[in-house]
């Protein structure tokens, strides 16, 4: 049911974000931040369920939120790890070749 009611709202802010902000004639904007908003709002729920952490207490949403940083955290250093590798694996290919 809580998790229902987060969707609800996340939803909601987006649609009035679309309609009330003066960024109509900028739209990649709306749309950057409206994406960034549902990659939150799935991910964290994710994050979560697998941790199997109960969001209907204060304590489960703040061990919930701890749980989404540090995967947050991980997620950016593996991406940087990653594309990191990719680059100085382009760079040597260009280079020997």
């Amino acid at each position: 049911m809580v998790n229902l009611v987060f969707i609800a709202i996340v939803i909601l802010a987006v649609f009035l974000f679309f309609k009330i902000t003066s960024f109509r004639y900028e739209r990649w904007w709306t749309y950057l931040i409206a994406i960034l908003l549902i990659f939150v709002l799935f991910s964290f729920f994710n994050v979560t369920k697998a941790n199997d952490i109960n969001l209907n207490s204060f304590e489960g949403f703040v061990s919930g939120t701890k749980a989404y940083f540090v995967w947050l955290t991980n997620f950016g250093k593996a991406t940087a790890s990653i594309t990191g590798k990719a680059t100085l694996g382009w760079n040597v290919t260009n280079i020997s070749a």
